[in-house]
């Protein structure tokens, strides 16, 4: 039963987090991710994969005070980055239990120093190539509704960023 449980939370997740990217503005991509990462946090606790859960939970933290940030018009201070970096690899070497749980830390590094930027581009960019190692950890944690869902994500983020290009009257191809 706990497995079904943890299938149906992360089908929520991936709901959520597949349509934040389509947002126009940054701060409303980050409100919905923090959303899901709320839920995929909770999966993960259910799935005894705690590396990522850790991980999750620092993203809504991280996401809520870069938010603020953006909601003012104000630039992110560069030690802000940092230290969320830092706090990250310090819970990372914590738990670390086997190579596959420094994946979500390498992930949460990524994401943080992409949503320093202004430019939600860089943001979507970052999500994008991060979708391919949250496959990889999705399958070794049995999280499979998720693996199903990073593959409507990265089609969905490749998606949003022709319909950026387009927009912008840039063609990808």
């Amino acid at each position: 039963m706990k497995a079904v449980w943890a299938q149906i939370i992360g089908g929520l997740a991936i709901v959520t987090i597949t349509s934040s990217v389509h947002f126009k503005k940054k701060n409303h991509m980050m409100t919905m991710q923090s959303l899901a990462h709320l839920l995929f946090a909770i999966q993960y606790i259910v799935l005894d994969a705690f590396s990522a859960a850790y991980m999750d939970t620092i993203a809504i933290v991280r996401n809520l005070i870069f938010y603020k940030f953006d909601e003012t018009k104000r630039r992110i201070p560069i030690i802000l980055p940092i230290i969320i970096c830092i706090i990250i690899c310090i819970i990372g070497y914590i738990n670390y239990n086997g190579i596959i749980t420094l994946l979500p830390v390498i992930i949460a590094l990524a994401y943080t120093i992409s949503a320093s930027f202004k430019d939600p581009k860089v943001y979507k960019y970052t999500f994008g190539v991060c979708i391919l190692g949250w496959m990889y950890y999705n399958l070794h944690y049995g999280a499979y509704v998720c693996v199903i869902g990073n593959i409507v994500e990265l089609v969905s983020t490749i998606t949003a960023v022709i319909r950026d290009l387009k927009r912008r009257k840039k063609y990808f191809f």
